[in-house]
């Protein structure tokens, strides 16, 4: 899999106003975290190195992290949590954990459709159950995306966990019965109305329906039968 760059410094100052002023001076503060190791502050001091977040998938993703400062080394992590501002989404804090190569670890992959179902050409409704699968394996095994190929779904038709087509050695964390994407048949109300609709349209070629003819009214006619019924009174 691939493996992301990034560059960080040792941060001295941990109180909150000095967070405060790192964030103002345009760092991002960070903190790295390991299974029984003591917690070590950082902080993202340039633009090119904050962006390395923004990276689609950053959270299923191995990164090479190189310590700056009295001692320099590098760190195999990954990103554990982003903190953003709700508006602006400017990066606000960044958690990191250390990972070692030989353990597995378990995360969540995102999973990616190709192809055409011909079940919703017929009619059929295509629903994905699980945007993303929580997985278990070494971290070198970690994929970008899990892909699922739908051009043979027909309706009634799905894809299930023990179906998919994985490398040895991953373990998906959700009952192999469990589908991941399938074709449904439409609704009977959905189906009835468009039968209905179909049945009130009328054939090709044929006329539509006409209203019943209005008699237009004559002027004059109303005031012409009241003078001959005044007439017809007075003989």
């Amino acid at each position: 899999m691939k493996q992301l760059l990034l560059e960080a410094q040792i941060r001295s100052a941990v109180g909150r106003s000095d967070v405060g002023r790192a964030r103002v001076a345009g760092s991002v503060p960070a903190v790295l975290y390991g299974k029984g190791e003591t917690n070590l502050n950082l902080e993202l001091v340039d633009k090119k190195n904050q962006s390395v977040m923004f990276t689609p998938g950053i959270f299923n993703t191995l990164i090479k992290l190189t310590i700056v400062g009295d001692t320099p080394r590098e760190e195999t992590v990954m990103v554990k949590e982003i903190q953003r501002h709700p508006v602006s989404e400017k990066i606000l804090h960044v958690d990191f954990v250390k990972i070692s190569m030989d353990r597995k670890l378990e995360t969540k992959v995102p999973v990616h459709l190709e192809g055409t179902a011909p079940g919703v050409k017929e009619g059929g409704i295509l629903e994905l159950v699980h945007r993303e699968l929580h997985i278990r394996c070494l971290p070198a095994m970690i994929p970008e995306f899990i892909s699922l190929n739908i051009s043979a779904l027909a309706i009634g038709d799905a894809i299930t966990v023990a179906q998919l087509p994985l490398q040895e050695g991953i373990e998906v964390l959700v009952d192999a019965h469990e589908p991941i994407v399938h074709v449904v048949a439409p609704k009977a109300e959905e189906v009835k109305t468009a039968t209905d609709a179909a049945a009130g349209a009328p054939a090709a070629g044929a006329a539509a329906p006409v209203a019943e003819a209005k008699q237009p009214e004559v002027i004059g006619e109303k005031e012409r039968e009241e003078r001959r019924t005044e007439k017809a009174k007075k003989a």
